[in-house]
C-alpha cells in the first residue's frame, strides 16, 4: 500500500526549515528541533524526526536555508500557490516526505520524481524546482517575519519577499491554510 502525507506535513517540513535556521546558531539547539521531544508549537507529523545533523550537515542546512530565503518569490507566487496545492490536492498528489537531512536539490529531485507531479505543477507555471523554493521562501520568510523576537540568528530574507507578504496577509493565511488540506484521495 502506498502511503500518502498531507500537505501539512510537507508546509511543517518547509517550516521546520526555518525553524532551524532561526535555532541553528547552537548545536543544542539544533538538537532539541531534531530530537522526538516535541516543542512548543510544532505538531506530530506523518513522519519520524532524523537524528540530530552533525556539523557538516549543519552548515549545510544552514546554506540551503539561506539560498531559499534570498529567492526572490514572483509577485503572483501567493494566489498561483494557492491554486497549485489545490490542484495538487484534487489529483491527489504531494511531494514525498522527508528522510532525513537532504539538501534543497535533493528536495527537488523526489518532488520530480513523483509520478503524475510534473504536468499539474507545469499547469499552474510551476517547477519543480520553483515550486520546492517557492514553498521554502515562503516558509522562511513567514517564520522569521512572525517570529521577529526569535530571529536574531535568521537568514537573510529577500526585501521583496517580506513586502509581498505584508501587502497580502489574506493570501499568506488562504496558504497557509491550503498547506493544511488532507489530499483528495489521501489512504
Amino acid at each position: 500500500m502506498e502511503r500518502r502525507y498531507s500537505l501539512r506535513t510537507i508546509g511543517s517540513v518547509f517550516l521546520l526549515s526555518a525553524a532551524v535556521a532561526l535555532t541553528a546558531s547552537t548545536e543544542t539547539r539544533a538538537q532539541q528541533v531534531y530530537s522526538g521531544q516535541p516543542q512548543e508549537g510544532q505538531q506530530s507529523g506523518d513522519f519520524q524526526q532524523p537524528p540530530a545533523p552533525d556539523a557538516a550537515q549543519m552548515a549545510a542546512m544552514r546554506k540551503d536555508v539561506q539560498v531559499a530565503a534570498s529567492y526572490q518569490l514572483p509577485d503572483d507566487f501567493l494566489p498561483r500557490m494557492i491554486t497549485t496545492l489545490q490542484a495538487l490536492q484534487d489529483a491527489g498528489l504531494q511531494p514525498p516526505p522527508p528522510e532525513g537531512h537532504i539538501s534543497l536539490d535533493d528536495t527537488i529531485r523526489r518532488v520530480e520524481s513523483v509520478q503524475g507531479i510534473q504536468p499539474v505543477l507545469k499547469s499552474q507555471g510551476f517547477t519543480a524546482r520553483q515550486f520546492v523554493m517557492g514553498l521554502t521562501s515562503f516558509g522562511i520568510t513567514y517564520a522569521v517575519t512572525s517570529h521577529t523576537a526569535d530571529a536574531k540568528d535568521a537568514p537573510r530574507l529577500n526585501p521583496r519577499n517580506v513586502s509581498l507578504l505584508q501587502k497580502n496577509p489574506d493570501a499568506v493565511r488562504a496558504l497557509l491554510q491550503q498547506m493544511g488540506n488532507q489530499p483528495a484521495q489521501a489512504q
